[in-house]
């Protein structure tokens, strides 16, 4: 990872990315959901979009001036249903699946995955149906453990019967495990990430653009990775040790943001 120090993206700086964006530049913008668009929630299931962002992604996905992107962890059937704009892009499974204009595309190893997922759930659901608070998040591809709302005194446990029972795949090295925020997902080791998502759906763009990305979690590193001198790269939280330009400060500045990214829109 390129570390830096990344600055604070103020409403003042909004002039700076507008100075970035040329007469008959595009702009590509890539969001993650959980933590970016929605705040993160003890049961992943009532991260639901604020109608005030739900308005702001709308009014970006029909302008000529933007293509719309959103890249999650979360299924492709499940994003796109809690998103519910048409004609943008989405990509689910970090990236694995990916659907939008002209381009629908899923990595073969997240094919050849199905099966073991199934067969990890199957194992995994009996180790901890006795541990209140952990539970299974199948997305057909990969396969999250989410402990968020478990005891303290418990989750060192739950993790310990999760690398039991997947042991043996990543010793094998056909599988790897994604460490996020209270979760513990495993995923097809396929050297496949958004970064290379992002730079999918970048091929499949016939007009100049200028590619802008927000995300908060460590598997948005990649795509700040990947847009490195390309484009703008924001972080959603201070850290020091991130490939991003800029960072906000939380997820309720997204809307701020977006809101000047519409006003630059209209600009040019």
């Amino acid at each position: 990872m390129r570390v830096m120090h990344s600055t604070y993206l103020s409403k003042k700086d909004s002039n700076h990315i507008h100075n970035i964006i040329k007469p008959g530049l595009k702009i590509a913008l890539f969001l993650d959901y959980d933590g970016t668009l929605v705040p993160i929630q003890q049961d992943p299931a009532k991260c639901i979009l604020s109608d005030r962002i739900k308005k702001q992604l709308q009014l970006l996905a029909h302008s000529n001036r933007c293509y719309l992107a959103i890249l999650s962890g979360r299924s492709l059937p499940d994003i796109k249903k809690r998103v519910g704009i048409r004609k943008i892009y989405y990509g689910g499974n970090h990236g694995l699946d990916i659907s939008g204009p002209d381009v629908r595309y899923t990595h073969p190893k997240a094919q050849l995955a199905k099966p073991v997922i199934k067969n990890v759930k199957h194992l995994l659901k009996k180790d901890i149906e006795h541990i209140k608070g952990a539970w299974l998040e199948d997305k057909k591809f990969t396969l999250s453990l989410h402990f968020r709302s478990a005891d303290k005194k418990n989750i060192a446990l739950v993790k310990k019967k999760f690398y039991k029972v997947i042991a043996e795949f990543l010793k094998q090295k056909s599988f790897a495990v994604i460490k996020g925020k209270k979760v513990l997902e495993l995923t097809p080791n396929a050297s496949w990430n958004k970064g290379s998502a992002v730079r999918l759906i970048l091929q499949k763009l016939k007009n100049n653009y200028l590619p802008i990305y927000i995300g908060d979690d460590q598997t948005d590193e990649t795509a700040f990775k990947e847009l490195f001198k390309r484009g703008i790269t924001i972080r959603i939280g201070k850290s020091k040790k991130t490939s991003a330009d800029y960072y906000l400060k939380g997820h309720r500045e997204v809307s701020r943001l977006l809101q000047q990214i519409q006003e630059i829109a209209k600009t040019f």
